[in-house]
């Protein structure tokens, strides 16, 4: 069946088109059954038939005697509509009444019996006309009491069982033809009524405003269709989500940016007017502050590629050693410029972990970068790796206490208005460790004295029980 078709006429074809095509194989069925009823019905007329000539045979003065008024009276009396031939033979098979070029029982007769041990049917060509036979052997006895065994053989042309066949297969067809439209419209009211709540469901969503994504409710609908409203229901879910990011993002771009823009524009306002040595520094405060909106907008991107991480990314196995290692040695220039000792240590060989190596390459640099921007130069840091876990840690100033509750939420800082920064990095780095399922801790101060450690923890590994 077409693809593009409509619901209703697929229906329609898988219910109608097996109906038609049982209704041909009821015909063909009732065919055979009526032809089997002819063959019941007339048999046995045929069987009375040739009792009725064995029955007006007799032998005298050393020959077969037949009264043939009689007889032929019989079967013209109950054989109107068709033509009867008759042929007795004896036991080797000569004629010795009626027609001679009747044919006899054939060698392989297998044919029913059903009135008489002594009687066979079968179907024969006789003066290229079909025909029915029934052979009845019949035992006569002679003047001299010696028994004698004829072969009586009747044929009866097919005329009145084919007008029965074809009256029984009428009836039987009328009756499938009406039978099978009585089904049909049947079908078609069933259908019709059986898809209007689709199209009342249809109705409904067309009518739903655009920014309606709350979900579906299927009271009203069958329960074949709660599935699918189900499913619709996840895929608004998801897609209210996206919606929802994506505002969030340009709600947070347009807050965020607005101020660095400005500043930036007053700054080049100034330098154009500035012509004296204040124009270096203008310059330099003003490429300063397009490095920070730069960096504003990555960190931004940052935040929407992490919330959208269940869309966008597949999870694959990630080396927590090799990352942690490539990204110390991408800061380390960074580290050496400030004059700060920064190091890494791998308390294990190997640790593997399913998630997306972009994301937790962002939120290891997002760590290292607090750290070497927060702390003073030449602070010690130290990026460390651990069974089902990576940390950063400083010997910094630390976080104060009233600060450790919020600094991971967005645009909050805790540093001071001279330090620059957006307040993103460590949202980010939470919402990474939250799309792979880990958690990210805050210790601050460290047990050896002032610093600063953020550690992402992972799952332990289901497949092997490792903590």
């Amino acid at each position: 069946m077409n693809a593009t078709a409509s619901l209703r006429a697929r229906l329609l074809g898988w219910i109608l088109l097996p109906l038609v095509g049982l209704s041909a194989l009821n015909a063909w069925i009732s065919y055979g059954n009526a032809v089997d009823a002819s063959n019941e019905a007339y048999d046995r007329a045929l069987y009375l038939a040739s009792r009725a000539l064995a029955e007006e045979l007799s032998w005298r003065q050393g020959g077969l005697q037949l009264q043939a008024q009689r007889a032929a009276g019989y079967l013209l009396e109950n054989h109107t509509g068709s033509r009867l031939y008759y042929r007795i033979a004896d036991a080797q098979g000569q004629g010795l009444a009626g027609q001679e070029d009747l044919p006899g029982p054939a060698p392989s007769l297998a044919a029913q019996v059903h009135y008489h041990a002594l009687v066979q049917f079968e179907d024969a060509q006789f003066r290229a006309q079909p025909v029915r036979l029934a052979h009845l052997t019949h035992v006569l006895e002679d003047e001299h009491g010696q028994a004698r065994i004829l072969k009586i053989s009747v044929a009866e042309t097919l005329e009145t069982r084919q007008q029965m066949v074809r009256h029984i297969l009428r009836d039987t067809l009328g009756q499938q033809a009406l039978l099978l439209l009585a089904a049909a419209l049947l079908v078609v009211v069933g259908v019709q009524r059986g898809i209007r709540p689709l199209e009342n469901f249809r109705q409904r969503l067309a009518q739903r405003a655009d920014d309606d994504l709350t979900p579906i409710e299927p009271p009203g609908l069958p329960r074949e269709l709660h599935p699918l409203v189900h499913t619709l229901n996840g895929y608004l879910t998801r897609l209210g989500r996206l919606i929802d990011i994506r505002k969030r993002f340009l709600d947070n771009a347009a807050h965020q940016l607005r101020t660095p823009l400005t500043v930036l524009k007053t700054q080049l306002a100034l330098t154009e007017r500035e012509q004296t040595t204040d124009r270096a520094a203008l310059l330099s405060a003003a490429r300063k502050t397009t490095d920070d909106a730069v960096r504003l907008t990555e960190q931004l991107l940052a935040m929407t590629r992490a919330e959208h991480a269940p869309e966008m990314q597949s999870h694959q196995p990630v080396d927590l050693v090799a990352l942690a290692r490539q990204v110390t040695q991408e800061f380390l220039p960074r580290a050496l410029q400030r004059g700060d000792d920064l190091g890494f240590e791998a308390l294990v060989v190997g640790c593997v972990v399913q998630g997306s190596a972009a994301l937790l390459h962002e939120a290891l640099g997002n760590l290292l970068d607090n750290a070497l921007h927060h702390a003073p130069p030449g602070t010690r840091v130290t990026v460390r790796v651990g069974p089902r876990w990576v940390e950063v840690e400083d010997g910094g100033t630390g976080i104060a206490a009233e600060h450790q509750a919020h600094v991971f939420e967005r645009f909050y800082r805790a540093a001071p208005a001279t330090v620059s920064g957006s307040g993103l990095g460590l949202a980010i780095t939470r919402e990474i460790a939250k799309q792979h399922g880990a958690q990210l801790s805050l210790q601050s101060p460290l047990p050896s004295g002032p610093g600063t450690v953020f550690r992402i923890a992972f799952p332990p590994d289901p497949a092997s029980g490792a903590a």
